[in-house]
């Protein structure tokens, strides 16, 4: 009896041709295997037999089939969670006011960020629902505006400079457009301190609605302040969750 056995290896190469053809990652095959293949490959039997038997293998399609490639989804950034829509108005510190939506994406931040050496509200400085702060180019007129901190409590002179990236990096992720305004940014020795506007929050003022989608915007690539030429985000470009895709945000970058 002679057995053919040439399936396993047919149905690897086929396999092999239609993967490169997608340009997929290269697959090891074990040397196991292989070496298993090779020793079922055709055998002459000596021992005489009335009637041989042939097992012959299907017939290969004359056309090569398909194979299709599914695109590699992006994945989900890392804290990515939607803000509930909470608009309650809150009292914060002294006459400061925020939505519950804005004071529960801080606090998301705070997990984010991992530690209590920072606490993002006690390093409140301004809030919002105030308008009138001619500094701040309207942008704390209506809710989602807060500014920060970047002074260590315990002692006023000291930057924060060690912790600054994963500061705006946590607030990012909680879904804010966050930026570092240096001294003087502002108007001459303004104060550093960090400046985030809660993306999504349907109370925004106008100009904060323009730091994230206007000309000088975050979803643009740039700082928010409204200065022409604009000036790019030195922090690394938007982060940008599936929930604010649904509510119509996008990577509005050339690039992007």
């Amino acid at each position: 009896m002679i057995v053919q056995k040439t399936l396993p290896i047919v149905g690897i190469v086929l396999t092999a041709a239609l993967l490169s053809a997608c340009n997929l990652p290269d697959i090891a095959i074990s040397p196991g295997y292989v070496d298993a293949l090779s020793a079922t490959r055709i055998v002459p039997v000596t021992t005489t037999v009335a009637t041989p038997t042939i097992i012959t293998p299907s017939p290969v399609p004359s056309s090569t089939p398909t194979l299709t490639c599914t695109p590699t989804l992006t994945p989900t950034p890392y804290g990515c969670e939607r803000p509930p829509d909470d608009m309650q108005r809150v009292k914060v510190k002294e006459d400061m006011i925020l939505s519950q939506r804005t004071v529960w994406m801080l606090q998301h931040a705070q997990r984010l960020y991992g530690s209590d050496s920072y606490d993002y509200m006690k390093a409140i400085t301004q809030g919002s629902y105030s308008p009138g702060v001619s500094a701040s180019f309207g942008t704390h007129d209506g809710g989602g505006a807060v500014d920060l901190s970047v002074r260590d409590p315990n002692d006023w002179n000291h930057i924060l400079n060690e912790e600054m990236d994963a500061i705006i990096l946590s607030l990012r992720r909680a879904g804010f457009a966050a930026w570092l305004r240096e001294q003087g940014d502002l108007y001459a020795n303004s104060p550093i301190h960090i400046h985030a506007i809660a993306i999504g929050d349907p109370e925004l003022s106008e100009a904060a609605r323009e730091q994230l989608t206007g000309p000088a915007g975050y979803f643009l690539g740039f700082n928010g302040l409204p200065v022409d030429p604009p000036i790019a985000d030195s922090h690394g470009g938007p982060i940008i969750c599936p929930w604010m895709i649904e509510m119509g945000y996008a990577d509005l970058r050339d690039d992007g």
